[in-house]
């Protein structure tokens, strides 16, 4: 098994011999490294790798994106060596957003993934209930974080780590705004959505929106917490995306 050669994607723990490849896309403002620690809930047979988008991490000094069709073509890009084994996408929030562009351009070319999982995040077909963040100075920009809850307060409150950090997270956010399918035809891909029963960002009623692009069948997964309920649910997560049934629909 070679290493990823994109910087678009980091491998934690390399896996011998994968039955199949689950990619996961981050929220917006994070990078590869909040999926550090789902490797080992996934298991001896799926082979984790974790998207890193410009502008963090090793990426910190390239410019970031604000649209999520400019980063398209790098994923299908680096993704195409890893079509040996069946393909798992799960993407929260923006990563979902992410996620599923990248499920649908990888449909158009033949090669589908096996299972596109989504995670707090309304289908694209759906405007979002908030305004913009493009409008909003500093100050409103960080109260729109701290209301989210990602965004540790003391991160908040340190005026040179937010000055480092907030040209990514604006670009992050564009993106996220940005992103309008309003009549996307179904997807033949099997699409697996979770939902926090306490996130109001994304309520349960929006994330089961995407039961209408689910061209190949749609289940909805129901977990306690916040918008950031990944965090806390992350087994029940990693359990049911490395499920037989679900993951090995190619």
């Amino acid at each position: 098994m070679a290493p990823p050669r994109s910087s678009w994607l980091q491998r934690f723990h390399p896996v011998a011999n994968p039955r199949r490849r689950l990619v996961c896309f981050p929220y917006a403002g994070a990078g590869a490294a909040i999926f550090r620690d789902w490797a080992p809930d996934a298991g001896p047979e799926a082979d984790l790798l974790a998207v890193r988008l410009p502008g963090r991490e090793s990426r910190i000094g390239e410019p970031p994106l604000t649209r999520v069709q400019d980063a398209v073509p790098a994923l299908l890009s680096a993704l195409e060596p890893l079509g040996d084994r069946p393909l798992v996408l799960f993407g929260h929030s923006l990563g979902a957003t992410l996620a599923y562009a990248t499920a649908r351009a990888l449909v158009a070319q033949g090669r589908p993934p096996a299972l596109l999982a989504v995670s707090g995040r309304r289908p694209p077909h759906a405007p979002s209930r908030r305004p913009s963040t493009r409008a909003l100075d500093d100050a409103a920009f960080r109260a729109r974080l701290a209301a989210l809850g990602g965004t540790p307060p003391e991160v908040l409150a340190c005026d040179d780590l937010m000055e480092l950090m907030l040209p990514t997270l604006r670009a992050d956010f564009a993106m996220s705004d940005a992103f309008l399918e309003p009549d996307p035809p179904p997807l033949a891909v099997p699409i697996l959505a979770f939902a926090g029963t306490e996130d109001a960002e994304a309520t349960v009623a929006e994330v089961a929106g995407w039961e209408r692009l689910a061209g190949a069948g749609f289940s909805l997964r129901t977990l306690p917490g916040g918008h950031f309920f990944l965090h806390g649910q992350r087994a029940s997560i990693v359990r049911s995306l490395t499920e037989e049934n679900l993951q090995d629909n190619s």
